[in-house]
């Protein structure tokens, strides 16, 4: 009997070890991303609960895949942190060079756009956790809103179950820019749609006791997209902005009064 345990248990040691020395968490990150998927409301309860026997905490597996998409991007050289090429993608060379002229580089040196991109890449992934954070606030309030009676941090967990669902989907869809834009703008379509489903979802088993309650519920969450969209767009102008002025002495604005 023993004989027969080992082999398993092995394996599992294994699994265990490949998957902290990649993201610094074990085994049970592929049970929570599936169960996450599947089993959402049994996620967000063992979280509500601090009960990490079966699944990793949300805010660890989504630390986990936000630096898993960070690989992914650059295997098929997508810039999550914008770039000059999407910043001036209607411009021609000859306006982005007369651009680009406008400021100096630290040592005095002409600006190139490699060092722009290195720039925007940097300060980008720096400040991307700030707005992100903001970017959610809107989501997080109006839950507490919802359901007084749980703590800000349970909120922040069921939230970021139904974000790390989809989160996984996105990351898969990656991949399909090599396509076209266009399957890859279906892509993260269906990832967040996945989103609003699993949040439904896990609305109708932690902030409603009715169908019509969470019919309403749902739409108030759904008409704040557009609200984090904005902050989230907002912000990443903001840090390309300072980085620009920062890094180069060169305008933000200037570059959009080129178009």
């Amino acid at each position: 009997m023993d004989n027969e345990e080992k082999p398993k248990d092995r394996s599992s040691d294994l699994l265990d070890s490949i998957s902290i020395a990649a993201f610094d968490v074990d085994g049970r990150i592929f049970r929570t991303v599936w169960h996450s998927l599947v089993r959402a409301p049994e996620v967000a309860q063992a979280a509500l609960a601090g009960d990490y026997t079966r699944y990793i905490a949300p805010i660890r597996l989504f630390v986990a895949l936000f630096g898993f998409q960070f690989v992914v991007a650059s295997i098929f050289d997508i810039a999550l942190t914008g770039s000059l090429e999407q910043l001036a993608s209607s411009l021609t060379p000859e306006q982005i060079q007369s651009w680009l002229a406008m400021g100096q580089m630290p040592d005095g040196s002409a600006v190139t756009i490699a060092a722009v991109d290195q720039s925007l890449e940097e300060w980008g992934s720096i400040f991307i956790w700030p707005v992100t954070i903001l970017a959610s606030l809107p989501f997080l309030l109006v839950l507490k809103l919802y359901r007084p009676s749980i703590p800000f941090w349970g909120h922040v967990q069921i939230y970021l179950t139904s974000s790390n669902a989809s989160f996984f989907l996105l990351i898969l869809m990656i991949p399909l820019i090599s396509v076209s834009y266009a399957a890859f703008m279906a892509g993260m379509a269906f990832g967040l749609l996945v989103y609003f489903v699993v949040m439904i979802w896990l609305v109708a088993r932690f902030y409603s006791h009715s169908t019509t309650g969470t019919v309403l519920r749902a739409l108030g969450l759904i008409l704040l997209l557009p609200v984090t969209l904005a902050i989230s767009t907002t912000g990443q102008l903001l840090v390309m902005a300072w980085s620009l002025d920062h890094d180069f002495n060169l305008s933000f604005a200037e570059l959009m009064r080129l178009y």
